[in-house]
């Protein structure tokens, strides 16, 4: 019994730390193609012009894919 719960906490783990991983690639391969395709500067945008919609856009697209990624 013991043995099965620990086989199962593992196969657990590893889920979480694969899908952890996949979800920070994501994120990255994300920020660089909406980098690339948007012609602004979107970090000088957000951190010295102040541009709250641009930085609520970013987090609404960081949202959804995580709830992409939670759903598989």
């Amino acid at each position: 019994m013991i043995r099965d719960l620990i086989q199962t906490y593992l196969l657990n783990f590893a889920y979480v730390i694969t899908k952890a991983i996949v979800f920070a690639l994501a994120c990255f391969f994300t920020w660089r193609l909406f980098d690339w395709m948007e012609k602004l500067d979107v970090r000088a945008e957000i951190a010295e012009r102040h541009n709250v919609g641009l930085a609520i856009m970013i987090a609404a697209l960081f949202l959804g894919l995580a709830y992409v990624i939670g759903q598989i």
